[in-house]
């Protein structure tokens, strides 16, 4: 046995020995953090798998909420558009506002000429009248008690005066003005007594587009009225016409009826912030006291829906007499000759007299 054996006993290590234990001590050292990295990873792993599991079950929630967003926003839109044309429809020519309105999620755009009115009404009871349109630069005039002599026709473009023999057949009356959007013919007797008003008017109006998840949502503003429109659905009226049928103390029919029209000129107000400038064009007023044998048609080229909603919506009372067999009591708006309504519409059964208030505002928009 060596002496140093004997000295330190049996259990003294050899260098040997003292590194192998230390290369055992080190492996598993890097074992130990390689485990831990690993551990880390799925960790990561796990947070992200759930994260990415909440945001797939709150994501329909979030798109709503910015759906519901832009919508809210677009109706404001609405709104304050609406009310600076309000502010100027009545006003005098040329009188007008600056307007400035944060638009950032919605565009507007003119929509023309998409409604179209006709309105007629006898101004004695003495007569009965028809202006029938034939073409663009002709209309027949027929007076049943003969008593027309003299009309009148006024459009935006110009006017002319019109003398002919009284008669009880149909007179045609040739022109050269443009009829295209707006016209009024005045009819007079021979003392110069107006006796009869027909007026044919078109009306635009303007269009607020939103984007949102299911494509795009529209409101459009025409006349005093209001309609929307989702992606993949038809038009629905949210605002009818501004047409006002009431009864007065003394029993008389009144109708009042408002019609405007917004046209756009020049470059169209776009950006996140829009600049615009509104300018009336002067009201006209086309009837204002004692009508007979009033009647008038309305169409609507927005929707297929539009113009069925409106006349559901004005022969509903009508409807619901009729089919109750209460027709003679019945005072409103009913159709004008044929129950269809083919004919166009008429108030208080048309022969009555009624106090009859109808305005046309013009507003142009500009940048």
């Amino acid at each position: 046995m060596s002496p140093i054996r004997a000295l330190f006993g049996q259990d003294i290590r050899t260098l040997e020995n003292l590194s192998c234990l230390m290369r055992a001590r080190s492996n598993a050292n890097n074992d130990l953090a390689v485990s831990e990295v690993i551990g880390v990873v799925m960790l990561l792993a796990m947070v992200i798998s759930m994260m990415g599991g909440v945001f797939l079950v709150l994501s329909p929630y979030v798109n709503d909420f910015q759906d519901n967003s832009a919508y809210a926003a677009a109706n404001g839109i609405a709104e304050r558009v609406d009310e600076r044309i309000e502010l100027v429809s009545g006003a005098n020519s040329d009188v007008g506002i600056r307007a400035t309105i944060e638009a950032a999620t919605s565009s507007i755009t003119p929509i023309t000429q998409i409604e179209t009115w006709f309105i007629a009404a006898d101004l004695t009871p003495q007569e009965q009248v028809s202006v029938d349109y034939i073409n663009s630069t002709s209309f027949t005039i027929t007076a049943q008690n003969e008593s027309a002599t003299n009309a009148h026709l006024w459009t935006p473009s110009g006017e002319q005066e019109f003398s002919f023999e009284s008669t009880n057949l149909p007179v045609l009356l040739t022109h050269n003005l443009s009829v295209h959007t707006l016209w009024i013919m005045t009819i007079s007797d021979s003392l110069g007594n107006v006796i009869h008003k027909s007026a044919y008017i078109t009306i635009s109006g303007l269009q607020i587009t939103t984007n949102v998840q299911q494509g795009d949502h529209n409101i459009a503003l025409v006349n005093d009225a209001r309609y929307e429109k989702f992606s993949g659905k038809p038009w629905a009226v949210t605002e009818k016409p501004d047409l006002e049928i009431e009864e007065l103390h003394d029993g008389t029919m009144r109708a009042s009826l408002r019609l405007r029209d917004v046209s756009f000129v020049g470059p169209i107000p776009d950006g996140t912030t829009l600049h615009m400038n509104i300018e009336s064009s002067g009201p006209i007023n086309l009837f204002s006291g004692d009508a007979w044998n009033t009647r008038f048609s309305y169409e609507s080229t927005l929707g297929d829906t539009i113009s069925p909603q409106i006349h559901e919506s004005w022969l509903r009372d009508y409807s619901l007499n009729r089919a109750a067999g209460t027709l003679d009591d019945f005072r409103g708006i009913s159709p004008w000759k044929r129950a269809s309504g083919l004919d166009g519409l008429t108030i208080d059964s048309g022969e009555n007299r009624i106090d009859l208030e109808i305005d046309i505002h013009r507003i142009v928009i500009s940048k």
